[in-house]
C-alpha cells in the first residue's frame, strides 16, 4: 500500500512539474527608441536573467535594421512603424543590438561600430 501512494505521489507531482516551471517565467518589456541613431542612455544596457522573456518595442526615425548579436534576430524598421520583438533569454551573457541605418555608408573594413544597446542575460 505504501508504495502505491508512493508512486501515486511521484506521479502527480512530475505531472505539476511542468505547470510549477511555466509559472517560475517571468516576461520583461523594453523600449528601444531610435533617434538618429542612438537610442536614450537608460536604454543602452537590458538585463534579465536568464529564461526570461524579453519583449522589446523598437521605433525609429529612419529606415534600418536591428539585429543582436548570438540570438540571431533581425527586425527592419521604417520610420513610424515600430516593430515588436520577443525571445527567450537562453544564453547568459552580453551581446551588443546593432543598428544599421539604410543611408548609412560604412566605412571599409569596419562593419561593426559600438553598440545601439547591450542585452546581459545573467545566470539564475
Amino acid at each position: 500500500m505504501r508504495k502505491l501512494l508512493l508512486l501515486t505521489l511521484c506521479i502527480l507531482a512530475n505531472a505539476w512539474l511542468p505547470l510549477a516551471q511555466a509559472a517560475e517565467i517571468t516576461e520583461k518589456l523594453f523600449d528601444l527608441t531610435i533617434t538618429n541613431g542612438n537610442v536614450p542612455k537608460e536604454q543602452r544596457l537590458i538585463r534579465v536573467d536568464k529564461g526570461t522573456m524579453v519583449k522589446l518595442r523598437v521605433s525609429s526615425d529612419s529606415a534600418g535594421s536591428l539585429h543582436l548579436h548570438a540570438y540571431k534576430m533581425e527586425a527592419h524598421l521604417a520610420p513610424g512603424a515600430p516593430v515588436e520583438l520577443a525571445f527567450n533569454a537562453r544564453a547568459t551573457g552580453r551581446f551588443r543590438f546593432e543598428w544599421h541605418a539604410e543611408n548609412a555608408k560604412a566605412k571599409a573594413g569596419d562593419h561593426h561600430g559600438p553598440p545601439l544597446s547591450t542585452l546581459e542575460v545573467r545566470p539564475k
